[in-house]
């Protein structure tokens, strides 16, 4: 499937430093492309000093080059060993530098192979398919506001104004052992589908509504800077990253 895509990563109003980071690979051989696909990335960083954006950089990175030298054939297992093995990094960054100490990333990761699309994510970046006017959540939260909507204890509405929705259950470099949520079977892509990837500097702010109607028309590259100027006219309270993949033929 041919494929059309762009990333955009702000500031935001009100932060002094983007901790968020985006990523994006396509192998230029025939052969791994077809075995590997390409692959895109989110991140968003916390915790220490300038740990953040050290955090979410090198989950990027890590991701992406585990995942093309991964001997694993199956692209689920391999990005769950992409995932354990930035964990394993950031948290050895952090254990050595104690301005780093504490820091961690969430990371939402999205992989294409022929029709074929694969998902692997920890935290509370997000990934979205909007497809013939229905928009939804392809992952789901690990945060306690998250844990506490699934679990009946909050709505969805509830959820964007609670005190703690910024409360983190899992991410990259925080705890040893990590599990990342990678579903078994793909999500078969279809010619009109748009997916995004994105940090909660978005999801925050702007509705749903209007994310998926911004995603409805226009070139990828304008999707992108329609978001991001939505959340920063909105405050932009936090930094603010997108990514866009459209399937066009």
């Amino acid at each position: 499937m041919k494929l059309e895509s762009s990333s955009l990563s702000h500031i935001g109003q009100v932060r002094q430093k983007n901790e968020d980071a985006t990523g994006f690979s396509r192998p230029s051989g025939s052969k791994e492309r077809e075995q590997k696909g390409t692959i895109f990335v989110v991140a968003d960083g916390m915790g220490g000093h300038r740990g953040g954006e050290i955090a979410s950089k090198l989950a990027v990175d890590t991701i992406i080059s585990t995942y093309y030298t991964s001997r694993h054939d199956d692209p689920c297992e391999a990005l769950a060993a992409a995932f354990k093995k930035a964990n394993k990094i950031i948290l050895q960054k952090a254990v050595g530098d104690a301005e780093l100490f504490g820091m961690g990333t969430t990371c939402t990761t999205m992989v294409t192979i022929g029709s074929n699309a694969y998902f692997a994510h920890v935290g509370d970046s997000r990934a979205y398919v909007l497809r013939g006017g229905k928009f939804e959540q392809i992952t789901e939260d690990h945060s306690l506001v998250g844990e506490m909507v699934r679990s009946g204890i909050l709505s969805n509405e509830d959820a964007q104004h609670h005190p703690k929705r910024n409360v983190i259950t899992r991410s990259l470099g925080t705890h040893e052992e990590l599990e990342a949520d990678c579903p078994l079977s793909p999500f078969k892509m279809s010619v009109g589908d748009v997916f995004l990837l994105c940090s909660d500097g978005l999801t925050s702010l702007v509705p749903d509504e209007e994310v998926a109607e911004t995603l409805s028309s226009g070139s990828t590259k304008n999707m992108c800077a329609t978001l991001v100027d939505l959340a920063n006219d909105k405050g932009g309270k936090d930094n603010i990253t997108v990514q866009v993949i459209k399937v066009v033929s």
